[in-house]
C-alpha cells in the first residue's frame, strides 16, 4: 500500500462540500496553472505559455520571489518519509533573503481566505523536508493576488509544534485508513 500524501491526511478536515463543483474545479485548474509558471520562473526559466487570465497570481509571486528568495535548492520534487509513511510535493524550498544558513519551505496559495488547514499542510511539508536532511527551520505559506500585487506571506510561528499536530492528524488517517 503507497503512503498516503499530506493533502489526503488533511482531507477529512478541508471540506469543500459547500462549494459549488464547478467553482472547485475551476479553482483547482487556476492553481495548477499557476503552481507550474511558478515553478518554471524559480527554476530560472520564463514560463513558454503565458496563460493571460492568471498573469496576475504569476506576476504576484515574481515579485515575491525576485525580492525575497536568495537560492533555490528545490522545486516540486516528491519526497517521502518512510519512518513516519507519508509523502508529499512541497512547491518550494528556499534561501530566503537575510537568511544565512536556514532554508525555508514555501506553499505557494492562489485563494484569498486563508484556511486553517493549510499550516497543518506546510508543517507536513517541513516534515519531509526536514527527513531529506534540508537544514529547513522556517515554513511559509504565500498567497498570491489575482492582481498582481504584493502576496501575502504567513509564516507558521512554531512549525516543530505545528509539525507534531500533523504527525498526530495522519496517525488518525492511518486508523481509519489502514
Amino acid at each position: 500500500m503507497r503512503n498516503p500524501s499530506v493533502t489526503e491526511v488533511l482531507n477529512p478536515w478541508t471540506d469543500f462540500s459547500g462549494v459549488d463543483p464547478e467553482t472547485l474545479e475551476n479553482a483547482a485548474e487556476r492553481g495548477s496553472r499557476v503552481h507550474a509558471l511558478c515553478a518554471e520562473y524559480a527554476r530560472g526559466g520564463f514560463p513558454l505559455i503565458q496563460v493571460p487570465e492568471d498573469e496576475g497570481y504569476f506576476q504576484s509571486f515574481c515579485r515575491w520571489f525576485n525580492e525575497r528568495v536568495s537560492e533555490v535548492v528545490m522545486i516540486e520534487q516528491e519526497l517521502e518519509h518512510s519512518r513516519h509513511g507519508f509523502q508529499g510535493h512541497p512547491d518550494l524550498i528556499c534561501r530566503i533573503v537575510g537568511d544565512k544558513e536556514a532554508l525555508t519551505v514555501v506553499d505557494l496559495k492562489t485563494p484569498i481566505t486563508k484556511h486553517r488547514a493549510w499550516e497543518l499542510q506546510l508543517a507536513g511539508y517541513y516534515g519531509l523536508a526536514q527527513n531529506h536532511d534540508f537544514n529547513v527551520l522556517r515554513a511559509l505559506s504565500v498567497r498570491l493576488k489575482k492582481d498582481g500585487s504584493r502576496a501575502l506571506v504567513d509564516e507558521i510561528d512554531n512549525p516543530d509544534l505545528t509539525y507534531r499536530t500533523f504527525l498526530e492528524a495522519l496517525n488518525v488517517w492511518k486508523y481509519f485508513n489502514q
